[in-house]
């Protein structure tokens, strides 16, 4: 069984990492959560634990420091996970000068979690005879507490997708789930379950726009949930929200998209002649290719190879106005190694062969 601390100064961070994945499944147990290093300190200095999920900013003493102490002072041999909501290279440094495991950026995904617990598996040496991870009874953690993982699972899905009908139908699934079985959530089970949409909901904005502010989402979330206090709140108003959340989402898509096309667009026209494909762009960019593929024939039209072919051949057309150079020169100059295709393209773009259209064009200028 791997002993997992968790550390932030975030109370809805903490809930949502103890929450996104069943760690029981994984054989892990969180065995203490910590709102700062100083209090994390205190408690590796006493307990056992195996993997330490830190945050890196927080008062009092940060994660890089505590990761810092406790490799200095050879206090725990514990894996340390470092988090941060800022992509910054020098952070990753000296994770990595202390020995982290892993850097991962916030909000972490379900995935994430699991690949570091596969890491920890494979060089953790806690064994038991025939070769597998052991737990004895002190190791099982207890009960929790009340989490509606998959109705809250189906509500983020339709509030995902914009799908109003699945939206609806998963609230009111969630609701009267609570009601037919008599249910009576504490103020603990509200907070873990608010904490948990809370989470996976910012999860999706920054999945869209890792520049947003993540702090100013988190506080939208948490303050619109209608979750707050002992009562759950009403199915109404909660379909109110989900619906205010699935339109914000479906704006920061289309704002992110015309952002990216144009990034692309001015990235294709300084560098139309290389050997560029749609992967090469999403990869880029950070976008899935199929997606990006669907933007472009949405904003232009067209497929990216066309949008492609139409960028070199109007930057070919401008060559053969402006300089004497011969077809196969040109063709070469703009991307085109052969140059029959390029004129096979140049026809279907521009209605005629380059040379005619060399010629149209200095019959004009006389």
């Amino acid at each position: 069984m791997i002993k997992v601390m968790l550390v932030d100064d975030e109370p809805f961070i903490l809930e949502g990492l103890s929450v996104l994945i069943d760690w029981n499944e994984y054989d892990c147990m969180i065995v203490a959560n910590a709102s700062n290093g100083e209090e994390a300190l205190g408690y590796l200095k006493q307990g056992d634990v195996d993997l330490v999920i830190t945050d890196i900013k927080m008062p009092v003493m940060t994660g890089l420091e505590l990761l810092q102490t406790v490799r200095e002072e050879g206090l725990s041999s514990a894996y340390f996970v470092i988090l941060s909501g800022y992509n910054d290279f020098q952070y990753a440094q000296s994770a990595i000068r202390y020995e982290a495991l892993d850097y991962l950026l916030k909000p972490v995904s379900a995935n994430s979690l699991i690949d570091v617990i596969n890491k920890v598996k494979s060089k953790k040496s806690v064994t038991t005879g025939d070769g597998n991870l052991g737990q004895d009874s002190s190791d099982r953690p207890e009960a929790s507490t009340v989490l509606f993982k998959k109705e809250l699972d189906d509500i983020i899905s339709g509030i995902e997708h914009n799908d109003s009908n699945s939206i609806s139908n998963s609230i009111d699934g969630l609701f009267s789930k609570i009601h037919d079985e008599g249910i009576v959530l504490s103020e603990k089970a509200i907070n873990v379950n608010k904490n948990y949409i809370v989470f996976r909901l910012l999860h999706l904005a920054v999945e869209l726009d890792e520049s947003i502010n993540q702090e100013v989402i988190m506080m939208y979330i948490s303050d619109h949930i209608l979750m707050n206090g002992t009562e759950m709140g009403s199915a109404f108003h909660l379909k109110q929200f989900a619906g205010e959340y699935a339109r914000y989402l479906v704006n920061l898509r289309s704002t992110v998209s015309k952002g990216v096309l144009r990034d692309i667009e001015k990235d294709l026209n300084a560098n139309y002649a290389q050997n560029i494909t749609l992967k090469d762009f999403a990869a880029k960019y950070y976008v899935n290719s199929s997606y990006l593929g669907q933007l472009f024939r949405k904003q232009y039209g067209m497929s990216f190879r066309e949008y492609l072919n139409m960028v070199r051949i109007n930057h070919a057309a401008s060559l053969l106005l402006k300089t004497d150079e011969k077809i196969g020169w040109i063709a070469e100059s703009v991307g085109y190694h052969d140059t029959d295709y390029f004129i096979d393209k140049f026809i279907a773009i521009k209605g005629c062969t380059p040379s005619k259209y060399r010629k149209n064009g200095n019959e004009l200028s006389d």
